[in-house]
Formats: C-alpha cells, sequence, structure tokens
C-alpha cells in the first residue's frame, strides 16, 4: 500500500510518501511547515526503525525550502541524525552546475557576495509562514554539503537532470527524473550571472561556498513571471486554451519533476516545471512503451494556468490529482486549470485533493464539466491518503 502525505504549506509544497519501508519526501515548504507539521511524522518514521530514501528539493524557492533547512539544522551535522537518517539529497545548486572550483575571490568582489548574503532569504508572505535564518551559512547548499550526505549521488557536483538514468530505490521501485534538461539548468546559470553582474560583480564564477550561497540567495529572489491572462480570467467563464501562456520564471524551469514508480503505484510529480519540458520528456517516455496515464499526478505550481497547458493534459491522466496551495499570494490555482482537468472524458472517477479549501476549489464544488466524466472534491486533505496501483494497466 502506498500513501502520500500533502501538509498544509501555505502558498508552497510539502509532500511524504510511504510504502513498504520506503520513504520519499517531495520539498518541505516553509520553515514553519516542518516545525508544525512535518516534523513529528518524521520522528514517527525513525522510531520505527525506517529512514528517508529520498528527499527531493525541486527548485530553489522560499515556500518550498524553507522546511528543509529547517529540517537540516534541526537533524544536526553528524551521525545519528537528530530527526532522521536520510539516503540521498537531490538539490541542484551553483555546485552541482559549474564544475570549476574557484581558488580565491578578491576582497572587493567578496564584498559584493558578502552583501547579496547578508540580504537573506525573500520575507515570508504567507500568513504563519516563519522566516528562516539568514545568517551565513545556513543556506541550503552549505547545509547539505558540510553535514556530509549524499548529495546528487556523490558529493553535490553533478546535477540532477532528465538526462540522468533511473534512480533505484530498492528492489523494482525507481525514481525517473523528467525535468529539467542540463539546457534549462545552463539558462538558470546564465541568468543567474547576469543578475550577479548587475550588481557590480565581477570575480570568478565557478563554485565555491559563499559563491553557492549567493546563488541560492539570488534564486530565491527571482521575480515570479508577469500574466495578463490572470487578470484576464478572474470571474471569466473562459477555457484554459483561451488563457494559457507558457511560464518563464527561470527558477520554475529548473524544477526537479519525476515519475515515482513504488509499490507497484505510478505517481506524477511536477514540481514546479515549465509545460513544456514536461511535454517533451513525456512523448519521449510514451516512445519507449511508457504508459502516460498514472495512479496520481501532483499539479505544477500549485495549480497555476502557466505550468498546465492544453498540450499536457492531452497526455496525461490519472484518477487522483494534488494541488497544493491556500491561494495566498498568487490566488492559486487558477480555476481554468481544474475546469481542464475535469472536462475530459475519463473511463474513471477523478478525485481532486485541495490541502485548502480556496476560491477556486470551491467553484470546483459546484462546476458542471462538458463531458460526462465524473468527479470529487476533496478540500483540506492534509491526513495520509492512500493511493491504489493499476491505473496504467
Amino acid at each position: 500500500m502506498l500513501k502520500i502525505k500533502m501538509y498544509p504549506a501555505q502558498n508552497g509544497d510539502a509532500f511524504l510518501i510511504r510504502s513498504s519501508g520506503k520513504n520519499v519526501l517531495v520539498d518541505c515548504g516553509y520553515a514553519s511547515t516542518f516545525e508544525d507539521s512535518v516534523a513529528a511524522d518524521l520522528h514517527k518514521i525513525s522510531a520505527s526503525g525506517e529512514r528517508l530514501n529520498l528527499l527531493v528539493v525541486t527548485h530553489i524557492d522560499s515556500d518550498h525550502i524553507g522546511g528543509v533547512i529547517a529540517l537540516l539544522e534541526e537533524n544536526g551535522p553528524n551521525l545519528p541524525r537528530n530527526v532522521i537518517e536520510i539516503d540521498e539529497i537531490w538539490h541542484n545548486s551553483l555546485r552541482c552546475i559549474q564544475s570549476t572550483n574557484v581558488a580565491s575571490i578578491p576582497p572587493p568582489q567578496k564584498a559584493i557576495l558578502d552583501s547579496v548574503v547578508r540580504r537573506g532569504y525573500p520575507l515570508a508572505s504567507a500568513s504563519g509562514a516563519k522566516q528562516i535564518s539568514a545568517k551565513q551559512g545556513s543556506n541550503l547548499a552549505t547545509a547539505v554539503r558540510r553535514s556530509g550526505y549524499s548529495w546528487n549521488g556523490a558529493d553535490g557536483t553533478s546535477a540532477i537532470s532528465r538526462e540522468l538514468p533511473p534512480y533505484c530505490l530498492g528492489g523494482e521501485d525507481l525514481v525517473r527524473v523528467i525535468g529539467p534538461s542540463n539546457e534549462r539548468l545552463g539558462g538558470l546559470s546564465r541568468w543567474w550571472l547576469a543578475q550577479l553582474r548587475k550588481l557590480g560583480y565581477q570575480g570568478p564564477t565557478g563554485s565555491d561556498e559563499l559563491l553557492d550561497e549567493a546563488f541560492e540567495l539570488i534564486c530565491a529572489h527571482a521575480p515570479p513571471a508577469r500574466s495578463l491572462a490572470k487578470q484576464i480570467s478572474v470571474g471569466a467563464k473562459r477555457r484554459l486554451a483561451d488563457v494559457y501562456e507558457p511560464d518563464t520564471s527561470v527558477t520554475n524551469g529548473s524544477s526537479i519533476a519525476t515519475v515515482l514508480e513504488v509499490g507497484g503505484v505510478r505517481l506524477l510529480f511536477l514540481g514546479d516545471a515549465w509545460a513544456e519540458d514536461i511535454v517533451d520528456s513525456l512523448v519521449d517516455l510514451r516512445s519507449r512503451g511508457h504508459s502516460l496515464l498514472f495512479d496520481a499526478i501532483k499539479i505544477s505550481h500549485h495549480g497555476s494556468l502557466r505550468n498546465t497547458s492544453p498540450a499536457l493534459l492531452d497526455l496525461i491522466d490519472a484518477p487522483m490529482y494534488f494541488v497544493s496551495s491556500s491561494g495566498a499570494l498568487h490566488d492559486h490555482p487558477d480555476f481554468e486549470v481544474l475546469a481542464a482537468i475535469v472536462d475530459r472524458p475519463a473511463p474513471f472517477a477523478r478525485a481532486l485533493y485541495f490541502n485548502y479549501a480556496t476560491d477556486a476549489s470551491a467553484r470546483l464544488r459546484g462546476y458542471s464539466p462538458v463531458s460526462d466524466a465524473t468527479f470529487s472534491v476533496i478540500e483540506n486533505a492534509t491526513s495520509w491518503i492512500e493511493v491504489s496501483g493499476g491505473t496504467h494497466d
């Protein structure tokens, strides 16, 4: 039996997946998400003699990584860990993208990097979301490296990308990476460098601890892509095809997206990934004989209409969908995405799980789909949810 818990992560993501002694954590919301919700479950798992087999940090956003930083700080730098043993951490930092090590940084250039680090992470905009520490050395890449975790399969000097072979969790359980591409990670690195140059930095740009911290903090402050479609769509009866426009956020484009095949169940977890990149990867999977029917799908970017395209929905389906958002900050999820999911004909009933009740989920409860497909809306779904396999057979 596989079960998933979707935590109340405000406008962020935090998911724990458990199946027959295998445990995978995908993001951890804000620091308060870890402290108020996730920590207790991880202590219970550890007390039962189990461990986290994999911790996936999809990308550098405070609403995804704040809780991971809090977890690693509480877990401690040495074995045995204070919370839970972690076999493997996936996190793409500058160290993973740029292999050149920097010997030294001239003092004037170091002062610029120090100012970036002192700026810290963005202020938490979600109600009740505790700030993560802004002290130097508190960023995620530094915490992973200093505490000796297996990082991206070794020491963090290689990236997690869709070019990698499937990662084995043991037995027949595995994780397929379907995003990002190495090309997309290269684009993130170039964008970061351009931002750093705007601040006057002219020093070396390979990897070292201070540069890694500056990379993470600049990425965490990346502005969201601006959209006119959102204003057009509010309160209007428009189809997703009428309002969809692709995401252009470089940090979202770097999201680690995966297919988890655990205990005979297939899960599609999309982080905040770009729809066009996911379509490319899934078309390739289909060409190699893989079904694009899943047992459950975690919708990209909290149900934003910029990350779920009509083309993507033409490829994939599942009887269970997970939408993680309180509706704070960006008014996610967008109703057009939800309507497009349930409007499609299907041989099964769909259940859409929301960790909060939002305006969009309330509107969906009263919605009549254009097809004969049936669906249910489950709000405030923050308890364990069982997922059965076999949809793809």
